[in-house]
């Protein structure tokens, strides 16, 4: 008997043990499952969109750059005339 209570106080009455169990076994498993899911597609998937937004936007802005003087004047004035039709 004395075995027993001293082994008890010894591993302070198992309390880090159950402690550990119920973070890992329980706390955990039933609140970071669904946080980690929730990351992991909706969060993720948010980032992967942005990221496909920027390179698709990127190459259509990409083809308008020809390096041409005249293409870039011409681009401004036809945003200067629709600027002036939509402020009337």
């Amino acid at each position: 008997m004395w075995q027993s209570i001293h082994s008890l106080i010894e591993n302070r009455f198992y309390v880090d043990e159950f402690y550990l169990f119920v973070t890992r076994k329980i706390i955990f498993a039933r609140i970071a499952a669904p946080i980690a899911w929730f990351d992991r597609h909706v969060v993720d998937g948010f980032m992967n969109l942005c990221g496909r937004f920027t390179r698709v936007s990127g190459n259509k802005i990409g083809i308008a750059q020809t390096g041409q003087t005249q293409t870039y004047l011409a681009w401004m004035v036809l945003g200067l005339i629709l600027a002036i039709i939509f402020k009337w």
